[in-house]
């Protein structure tokens, strides 16, 4: 047990990590509550910070903790590109990192699957390799419209 115990606060690093750490955890039980209630384009309104806020922590440490987070597959921490995005989305925005949120479907074995990725710079933020989906939704762009409830449960 304490091996387990020093293992994870190394992992956290820190106390400013640890408050991150239960950070990513509230946004990703809100973020799976949210998705329920609130249009897409609404959430990402939400999600996106105010630009005076900032967040001072690697970019790895992010996507180690939001893994983390959703590897406890676990009542809100379920696996899902959907709930990760959007966190990451939120973070990366905290950084004051240029990131743009896409969600995208394509045609697999009959099915209507869908993906949500993050992209910085027109390159995929986790290294993504096969984002061959067709564009349903774009955030930040003007003019558009949110993806319906339905479709979203597509990429959960």
């Amino acid at each position: 047990m304490t091996a387990r115990l020093k293992k994870f606060f190394q992992f956290i690093g820190g106390v400013r990590e640890f408050w991150i750490f239960l950070k990513i955890g509230l946004w990703l039980a809100l973020i799976s509550i949210l998705l329920n209630l609130l249009p897409l384009d609404k959430l990402m309104k939400l999600l996106t910070p105010n630009p005076s806020t900032k967040c001072n922590i690697s970019l790895q440490k992010l996507v180690d903790f939001i893994s983390f987070w959703l590897e406890r597959n676990f009542w809100f921490f379920k696996p899902s590109c959907l709930k990760r995005s959007l966190v990451l989305y939120r973070f990366y925005r905290l950084k004051g990192e240029p990131v743009i949120f896409f969600l995208g479907v394509r045609k697999e074995a009959g099915d209507l699957k869908g993906h949500a990725w993050l992209m910085i710079n027109q390159k995929p933020v986790l290294d993504e390799k096969d984002l061959d989906y067709k564009i349903i939704y774009r955030y930040p762009e003007e003019g558009q419209t949110s993806p319906s409830k339905n479709i979203l449960k597509v990429i959960d």
